[in-house]
């Protein structure tokens, strides 16, 4: 398929969302700056289809370091680590991004831009620091509803559980977006992860599809693998976050489009290092482009029958 309509199409998103798109350097020539430091939480697969866009976008040197393991040498590591004199940091994932906000608290003069990490407020990363900016992991709560009610039109109501501490605004959003759809949001707040499964209870009987948020309250391990079988016994369509997700049994999961979220990144450090447009007047954008994960098997256990054009939008079908 040929790229210059996706190209454009991101290029008129970019603009929309105030980054400008830094011109290439006259004769191919990239700018003399350099270089970007790329921190990655750890080996997962996830982060090399973003650190490779990022590189064939930049156009500037970028030196990786990948955290895993790194930390109980945190001195020597973040010693090296400046020795280079990066220009810029792009940190992927949670545990990288809170370590550059950390590293960055003393070298105010080094922007970092984060992506990859799921509940991002949860960890305060813009909290106190004016050198920080971001791509949310978070696709949009209409945009999930819009994939959600493809895969059925009998869909209504959507259940949802939650802790006001993180998530409050996110459900704020949800419910404009269920309006505006037609949907209704059936929200059951909690206060610790052990009264998720007393929720459910509580407003199973009112739903016919539930949407799995990215909490830190209500997203622990074991209420993953709780409402993935919930979902199946009690024939529910159920919406996560992620592509682990789709992976573990649950039907659906809406993710952003990893290149996007590389191509993306570097044009913010772009208009950081050659604009001079602060992080902070960045601050955290969405991210531009999604992509569709279906479970397959999940749909056949729940007797849901895919629509072709439900299959024909999905990145990813698990299990088919």
């Amino acid at each position: 398929m040929d790229g210059k309509p996706f190209n454009l199409k991101l290029t008129a998103l970019l603009l929309l969302l105030g980054i400008w798109i830094v011109p290439a350097h006259p004769c191919g020539a990239a700018p003399a700056l350099g270089p970007i430091a790329v921190f990655l939480s750890d080996t997962e697969a996830a982060y090399t289809e973003p650190v490779s866009a990022f590189q064939d976008e930049i156009q500037i040197p970028v030196q990786i370091f990948n955290l895993k393991g790194e930390i109980d040498n945190a001195p020597r590591e973040m010693a090296r680590i400046f020795a280079i004199h990066p220009v810029l940091i792009l940190a992927l994932g949670a545990k990288a991004a809170y370590t550059a906000k950390v590293w960055t608290a003393d070298h105010p003069q080094i922007p970092v831009i984060f992506a990859l990490v799921l509940n991002w407020r949860r960890y305060k990363l813009l909290d106190g620091q004016n050198n920080i900016a971001g791509i949310a992991s978070e696709v949009a709560p209409g945009t999930q509803f819009v994939n959600l009610t493809m895969t059925s039109p009998q869909i209504k109501r959507i259940g949802v559980i939650y802790s006001r501490l993180h998530s409050s605004e996110t459900i704020r959003q949800a419910r404009e977006a269920a309006v505006k759809l037609g949907l209704t949001l059936v929200a059951r707040p909690i206060k610790r992860p052990m009264e998720f499964r007393q929720a459910y209870k509580q407003i199973s009987e009112q739903i016919d599809s539930f949407w799995i948020l990215a909490d830190p309250v209500a997203y622990t391990l074991a209420n993953v693998d709780w409402i993935k079988k919930r979902c199946t016994r009690d024939r529910l369509i159920c919406l996560g976050q992620s592509r682990n997700i789709a992976e573990v049994g649950v039907l659906l999961a809406v993710e952003p489009d990893m290149a996007n979220v590389g191509m993306q990144a570097a044009s913010m450090a772009k208009n950081i290092l050659l604009n001079h447009q602060s992080p902070k007047q960045i601050g955290v954008m969405p991210p531009l482009g999604t992509r569709l994960v279906l479970n397959a098997k999940t749909a056949e256990t729940i007797d849901l029958k895919l629509n072709h054009v439900v299959q024909d939008l999905a990145g990813e079908i698990i299990d088919r």
